[in-house]
């Protein structure tokens, strides 16, 4: 009886333990569920979040500035893709687009001559006169949103203000706003936002570029891109010249353009 009892004791102790390991699979099992769970709810939440309209009626200032950065970053695309210019004059087609030529001359062994000498003010030019026609709609569509809801909204002359920076675009609107509901009155003058983009570093190496192409009818990318790593510079033979692209490596963004500089005729 004693070697039985004794039995019994080491079956009840191996079904207890594997009891116990039964209920720690699936404890972990539990924890790792949560975790996806809250994780995939996390994930849902941030991006509903970036895609929740803004209301022009609770906050005007949030309504014209999120304008201005949407239409901000379309014109920094449209400049980066074609050589500076919304509208490319004095170009070449590749890929399907029009890049204008920062550098040209139509002579053969010829250097180019500088078409951009002002690269980063001719861009801040460029996206001022993209974005305000834009941003006047921005206006107008808050004016009728708020009007709809009884307000009476005014507002004054706007000027534009375009700051290039290191690794960011500063756009200010100053324009006196002023909305009037039930006598309350909300009056905004300034709107400003941020644009995090590397078009003013990208256009300076551009600029870079184009000076040892005028002045050696040639630029060193591979030694360029030892002193700064952060940066992949590509350069592609075309029968009219040639076309660059600076790409900053951490956020993928790109800078095209072409030149045509010290061109051998045909069959040389």
């Amino acid at each position: 009886m004693k070697k039985e009892h004794k039995t019994n004791s080491h079956f009840n102790l191996a079904n207890g333990s594997l009891l116990k390991s039964k209920f720690s699979q699936v404890t972990i099992f539990i924890i790792i569920a949560l975790i996806i769970i809250t994780s995939i709810a996390l994930v849902f939440v941030l991006f509903r979040k970036s895609d929740v309209t803004v209301s022009p009626s609770t906050n005007p200032q949030e309504y014209i500035e999120k304008c201005i950065k949407d239409y901000t970053k379309e014109a920094i695309k449209i400049l980066s893709e074609q050589g500076g210019d919304i509208k490319p004059e004095g170009s070449v087609m590749y890929q399907g687009k029009n890049i204008t030529y920062l550098c040209y001359t139509a002579n053969f062994y010829k250097p180019c001559v500088n078409q951009r000498p002002m690269l980063i003010e001719h861009i801040k030019k460029e996206i001022t006169k993209y974005i305000e026609p834009k941003i006047e709609n921005c206006f107008l569509s808050l004016r009728q949103e708020l009007e709809k809801k009884n307000y009476i909204v005014n507002y004054k002359s706007m000027n534009t203000k375009i700051e290039l920076q290191t690794k960011k675009v500063i756009v200010t609107i100053e324009r006196e706003l002023t909305t009037e509901k039930n006598q309350e009155t909300r009056k905004f003058k300034k709107f400003k936002t941020v644009v995090n983009s590397p078009i003013y570093d990208l256009a300076k190496i551009a600029m870079e570029i184009v000076n040892q192409e005028i002045e050696y009818c040639n630029f060193g990318t591979l030694g360029f891109m030892i002193t700064y790593p952060q940066y992949d510079i590509r350069k592609f033979s075309i029968e009219e010249g040639s076309i660059y692209t600076i790409r900053e490596i951490v956020s993928g963004n790109k800078f095209t353009f072409a030149i045509r500089s010290c061109k051998m005729p045909p069959g040389l």
